[in-house]
């Protein structure tokens, strides 16, 4: 029987990269066209095939799993398992990995389904969502909408299946109180370390995602919230969020910059167990 995405998390300590070198390219949040938002040429033989010509160690898809009056639930379901079985056949040099990015929908509420989390290997959870229309942004001040995010990190961390909290802070700006930098300056920084707490419990990791490190005016002020994260003892994910085959080439140039300016090595950085046809090893 298939293990559950969450399985590491209640079992047993979440998984480190075990290489003593340097840490191995990866990206745990990829999408494919199956993603309303990836580009037609994102498709997953076309991504694996850049994983490896590139030296990708892992590469992870984690395609949007939104409410059911906006995807077909069923449909998506069995693209993921012709994902899987066309990697199970394969001999590939990456490990791929198969799960989904799922949405903290409002404060105390998850986008979920489960029989796409049966077939999840493992899951990112969108706290900030805020640019679709069944995702909730409330708050007027820049500290209120801050304060709604971390009700929306808390949520995640609660929801027994969350791997990756993706992306924090640096959701679709709708609004002047969503600036990233601005949110994180108003953040009650102790709620922030009793969240880092929790996450070190559910072994859930931190997204380092390339939004603030690829537009600094924008969001750079997130490297204190890592920096934050790594000095209380979390685990930090690598994720390009690449919806296009350019991104992911981005990613690969510009990994080595992330590594160096949070000083990670692999005791840091998560992974998913390994998973082959269904089982651990």
């Amino acid at each position: 029987m298939q293990n559950k995405p969450n399985e590491n998390i209640n079992d047993s300590p979440p998984t480190s990269l075990n290489s003593d070198a340097s840490v191995p390219l990866v990206s745990l949040h990829t999408h494919t066209d199956l993603s309303r938002c990836a580009k037609p040429d994102m498709t997953f033989e076309a991504a694996v095939a850049f994983a490896i010509e590139h030296g990708y160690h892992t590469l992870a898809f984690s395609d949007h799993v939104h409410p059911a009056e906006i995807i077909d639930w069923p449909a998506h379901a069995q693209r993921l398992r012709q994902y899987k079985s066309l990697r199970d056949e394969a001999n590939w040099p990456v490990r791929v990995l198969i799960g989904g990015e799922f949405e903290v929908q409002s404060k105390g509420a998850m986008v979920e389904c489960d029989e796409i989390l049966e077939i999840c290997e493992y899951t990112v959870v969108a706290p900030n969502h805020y640019h679709v229309a069944w995702v909730d942004c409330v708050g007027t001040t820049c500290a209120e909408v801050a304060a709604h995010e971390l009700d929306c990190f808390e949520t995640a961390l609660n929801w027994p299946h969350t791997n990756i909290l993706a992306h924090p802070y640096v959701g679709k700006i709708q609004k002047p109180e969503h600036e990233p930098n601005g949110m994180w300056e108003a953040t009650d920084k102790g709620r922030v370390k009793a969240l880092i707490e929790l996450a070190k419990e559910r072994g859930v990791a931190l997204e380092i995602q390339p939004a603030f490190w690829y537009h600094p005016k924008r969001a750079g002020r997130i490297a204190e919230l890592i920096d934050l994260w790594l000095d209380g003892g979390g685990l930090v994910s690598l994720g390009s969020d690449a919806h296009t085959l350019a991104t992911l080439h981005i990613w690969a140039e510009r990994y080595g910059e992330i590594i160096e300016r949070f000083n990670l090595c692999p005791e840091k950085v998560w992974l998913p167990p390994f998973i082959d046809k269904g089982k651990k090893r």
